[in-house]
């Protein structure tokens, strides 16, 4: 007799053990019938559609709430909430319809963090994820496609993101040579990723500009970022200075603007100006060698690009400083008589200013702006 004849018999005979084989083959078969459609569903799932999540703290979760709310199809979902003084979509699911496309989407809020976590969930019934791309492309309205975005970070990370709208570098006056000087260093680091690796240097740029208050030098940024097409990430904490910058994708341009106030309570126990320099014990700063490796150490990512303002370069850390942590160290001072005219030029539309002692671009923004033409000519050659 055969093991299963065997089995078979022993099995026939046993009331026992009948019921107990039967009972665990009902259950592997109620189990099968139970998880057949849901697997069934994930594999649907997984390869006819496609899903992208948005974040409330990045640049495009509001665009994205409002546009779903265009599109979606009432019918399947009633929920609605107000937001930024306009009728959002609901937390919860639905459906819509995009550019003859069927997608669902789910909103959801997580409380556990800080600042309650808001995600939507979009899956589109495609595999063309180009369909994605135009889908977050079109959400932006129109005034958005004329800004730059400026995500803040703090101690604790992203505190979500503003728009500022795009400004013309012929708007900022700050002299042409530096203008000339920042736009062709930026666009031809863009294209240096090869340059860099081939001589095994650091694939990253930092820039320092320096001057006293009012000479333009966040006015030059936010231009600058306007038209290279950056968006701004802007930090208002060097706690966490490595996460953020690993934060970066291949437009941002980071700003630390008057690091020599932000960076006030770092010190030193010696004079020794090398990157292994103690910290006193009172510092109330941020640590000093994470903001040293994560301007240029083991932590940089690749592509990183910043710039760093400050009034008063002398109370900066001299390895803050130093060659190949900054590339270029730029000072920006009161405006030279050429750059005045062009100013003055574009506040009365003639030409015009004979003496001329410096002024920053602050005061005489000031001036051109309460004072009429013979008036601000008058002051200026008073002086």
């Amino acid at each position: 007799m055969t093991l299963v004849q065997s089995f078979w018999s022993a099995l026939a005979s046993n009331q026992l053990l009948a019921g107990g084989v039967g009972t665990v083959a009902f259950g592997a078969a109620m189990y099968l019938l139970r998880a057949a459609p849901q697997k069934l569903l994930e594999f649907f799932e997984r390869t006819l559609w496609t899903k992208v999540y948005v974040e409330s703290l990045s640049n495009e979760y509001r665009d994205v709430d409002g546009f779903i709310e265009k599109r979606r199809l009432n019918f399947f979902s009633r929920s609605l909430e107000v937001k930024d003084g306009a009728i959002k979509t609901g937390f919860g699911g639905g459906w819509g319809v995009y550019d003859g496309v069927l997608f669902k989407y789910s909103k959801t809020k997580s409380p556990q963090q800080i600042t309650p976590m808001e995600t939507i969930a979009i899956s589109f019934l495609t595999r063309d994820k180009s369909l994605v791309d135009r889908f977050l492309r079109d959400s932006a309205p129109e005034e958005h496609r004329n800004s730059i975005a400026v995500t803040l970070y703090s101690a604790g990370g992203s505190e979500g993101a503003l728009r500022r709208r795009k400004r013309g570098l012929d708007t900022v006056f700050v002299d042409a040579a530096i203008k000339e000087r920042l736009v062709s260093r930026l666009r031809w680091f863009m294209g240096a990723e090869d340059w860099h690796a081939s001589r095994g240097i650091p694939w990253k740029l930092g820039v320092i500009l320096h001057g006293p208050p009012g000479t333009g030098k966040t006015s030059l940024i936010h231009a600058l970022a306007s038209d290279l097409g950056f968006d701004i990430k802007y930090i208002k904490s060097l706690h966490g200075l490595g996460a953020a910058f690993r934060s970066g994708a291949k437009n941002d341009l980071f700003v630390i603007e008057d690091m020599d106030a932000i960076a006030s309570g770092l010190k030193r126990d010696s004079d020794d100006d090398g990157d292994t320099g103690r910290l006193a014990a009172s510092m109330r700063g941020s640590p000093l060698h994470e903001i040293l490796n994560a301007m240029d150490g083991m932590q940089t990512p690749d592509g990183l690009k910043f710039i760093v303002t400050t009034n008063h370069i002398d109370k900066l850390d001299p390895a803050i400083i130093r060659p190949g942590r900054i590339d270029d160290v730029i000072e920006i001072g009161p405006l030279s008589i050429e750059s005045a005219r062009a100013m003055f030029k574009a506040f009365y539309g003639r030409d015009g200013i004979g003496a001329y002692e410096p002024h920053t671009g602050a005061q005489l923004q000031q001036m051109f702006s309460t004072l009429s033409a013979e008036q601000a000519e008058a002051a200026l050659g008073s002086r």
